[in-house]
Order: C-alpha cells, then structure tokens, then sequence
C-alpha cells in the first residue's frame, strides 16, 4: 500500500496506514513489561448477538457488525478473560494499531498517577509546569486541561497544527513547525465561562506538562508508570514531531490487547496500577452540565446514555450502570463497564474521521454484546 504522509489518513491508505505508522511518522517506544500479564481465554458464545443500524433494513449479526464497523481488531474481557477476539486487513495480535483520540484517556491516566504520588499538582496553573504556553493558558488550571474546560476553541483540522506535530508534510509557509512552539503561538477565542470544549491541543499540552513535572520523556512515562506495571505483552509506540515532542492527544500505537489491558485495570483496579481514586474521579466528577452546554451535546446524542460528562479525558455515561469510554476518530473505541466487569476495545479504519451513526452502533454493540454475556 503506496500511502504517505499526505495520504495516510485517508481511504483506503488507512486501512494499511493505521497498523503501520512507524513506516510513516517518527516514534518513540513505550517499553513492554517484563513479566506480561497472561490474559486467559474463555470464549463465549455470540450467536444471538444483533443489532439493527439506522441505515439498514436488515439487523447485523456478530460477524456483520464487525465488517459493517470497519472493524481490524477486537477483544472483549469478561471477568478478566478474553471471551471474543478478532482481526482483519492483515492485522494480528501484535499489531500496534493507532488509538488516534483514546491517547488522551491513556495521558489522562498517567495524570492521575503522577498526581495522586504527589508528583503533578491538578490545581496549579499550566504556567508552574509551562511558563512558555500561550497566554491563552493564562489563569488555567491543569485539571481544566484535564477536562478540556480551558475556554479555548480550536479547530483540531487544521494543516498547521497536524503538521507541527508530523502528521502533514511542513509546508514553507508554516509558522510553527513543532509541537511546543505551535502551542507557544497559540491564539483564538475563549470562552471565559469555561465549558466544555473539546481541543485536541489541550491534551497535546498536558503530555508536555506531564513531561515537565516528571523530568521524562511521555513514552518512557507511560511504561513506567502504565505500561510495564499492567504486564503489557507487546512495547508500543507515539508519534513524535521533529524534535522528539510527543503527540499525545492522538499518538500512541498500541495492540489491541493492551488496549484492552488497560480497560481490564480500570475494571478491577487490579494491583493498583491505576489508583481507586482516580477511577472513582473519573466515573462521577465530570458534569453533566458543561456536556450539556459544550458542542458534542448534539453531535453525540444518545451515545453514552444518560447524565454523558468528559472528565480527566474519559466520558462517562449512565447506560443502566456507569461506563467508562475512551474514543478515536476513525472507530477507535475502549468500553469499561466497572460493575459488570466487562470490557471491550476495537480497533478499526473506518472511512471518515467521524461517523456518529457507526460510532454510536459500536456502543449499542457494548450494550448487545454485555446482554449476551449476562445471559450465558
């Protein structure tokens, strides 16, 4: 497949593109462990899995809910066992697949580790951490990073941005052509109220905060304090700009079985790799309020249920119990539902960055795919 750094993003490039970003783009790898944590295996049954798409007058069942969702892998964890997994377009268990956006829920938990060993401090302003950042991080809290209440609106779809993080070929016109100056020059509205608003930029800059409080580099964080401890089986990677910045709103290459992995820790809290308090945080501080005012209100209706909030970079909603979701454009989707202890995480190349109605099916297949296991 002939894709480059202009096409890599698009149809049908993706579908190679996404499971091989180091052949495109400069990473950095997140160490495996040591000692991986064996994931053991209990399939089930999902014979009567179906579900019904908006756009189709005949129901999907397991196998065409896959195909219809562009899905390339798959693993469903049923009390701490694989109880479904699957992959496709010469994807394999140890393909390190881009999670696009469900980088910034693993950024999120290293935050919360970083913080809760007294490490980062949540309530200090971004200026103690980056006193370089635009000025429209004046007054902003880390934890207003956290939860994208920074007041800042940016179009994440701009060549200027993607390019200062590698993602787009540099363009002679560039002004910033990396990460941090581009956040260094930032300009453009704000909303004093302090919403919800969701700017991929913010995450960016919290992966340089996280760096600047720790004295590390994010990747060499992320196994430290995430990857190694939770027995990753396979080393992962993130993208990096030209100086070695890394993108960590939507950068991180991973299996799809530490993804799940790491749904697996948020579930059970096992060895206490990601503190209690921290999961506590973000299943019940987000506010449903600053959802209910911010522009993904309508975009994403119906889609985590009820009471939806973004907080520390997971959403939360209430779909008969609380859930936990990270998200990725292009189909990338990690489920958490603590109380049933179920977790599903899927990888995909979808053909446009934001399809609702697929991205919305993949949540009601959460839905499916938990009454099939409660029932068995």
């Amino acid at each position: 497949m002939s894709a480059t750094l202009e096409s890599w993003r698009t149809p049908p490039h993706n579908i190679w593109a996404f499971h091989n970003v180091d052949k495109l783009i400069a990473t950095h790898t997140i160490p495996r462990s040591d000692n991986p944590s064996p994931l053991k295996s209990n399939p089930k049954s999902f014979d009567t899995f179906t579900l019904q798409p908006q756009d189709s007058s005949s129901p999907l069942d397991f196998p065409a809910f896959l195909s219809y969702t562009n899905t390339d892998g798959l693993v469903i964890l049923y009390k701490g066992a694989i109880a479904y997994e699957y992959y496709a377009n010469a994807n394999i268990p140890t393909s390190k697949h881009i999670l696009m956006s469900m980088s910034k829920s693993l950024t999120g938990l290293v935050a919360g580790i970083l913080a809760t060993r007294g490490d980062l401090d949540l309530t200090a302003q971004v200026k103690k951490y980056v006193p370089s950042a635009s000025k429209l991080y004046d007054n902003v809290t880390v934890q207003e990073v956290l939860d994208m209440r920074t007041g800042f609106k940016y179009d994440d779809n701009t060549h200027a941005y993607r390019a200062a993080a590698g993602w787009n070929p540099l363009r002679g016109d560039e002004e910033a052509k990396t990460l941090h100056s581009f956040i260094e020059k930032l300009d453009g509205e704000v909303d004093e109220k302090r919403g919800f608003n969701y700017s991929s930029v913010n995450t960016d800059l919290l992966g340089w905060i996280l760096e600047a409080a720790s004295g590390k580099g994010l990747a060499e964080l992320i196994g430290e304090v995430l990857w190694k401890p939770m027995g990753a089986e396979n080393e992962a990677w993130v993208t990096v700009d030209s100086e070695g910045s890394p993108r960590a709103a939507g950068g991180v290459c991973a299996t799809v079985r530490d993804v799940a992995r790491v749904g697996q820790l948020i579930a059970d809290g096992r060895r206490g790799v990601v503190p209690k308090g921290w999961i506590e945080d973000m299943l019940h501080q987000g506010s449903p309020e600053a959802w209910a005012n911010g522009p993904f209100a309508k975009f994403f209706e119906g889609l985590l249920g009820s009471a939806p909030a973004y907080r520390d970079c997971w959403y939360s909603g209430e779909m008969e119990v609380k859930v936990l979701m990270a998200l990725g454009i292009f189909g990338q989707q990690l489920i958490v539902d603590v109380e049933n202890d179920i977790v599903m995480a899927k990888t995909s190349s979808m053909e446009s960055p934001m399809q609702v109605e697929k991205t919305g099916l993949q949540t009601a297949a959460f839905q499916e795919v938990k009454r099939v296991l409660l029932s068995s």
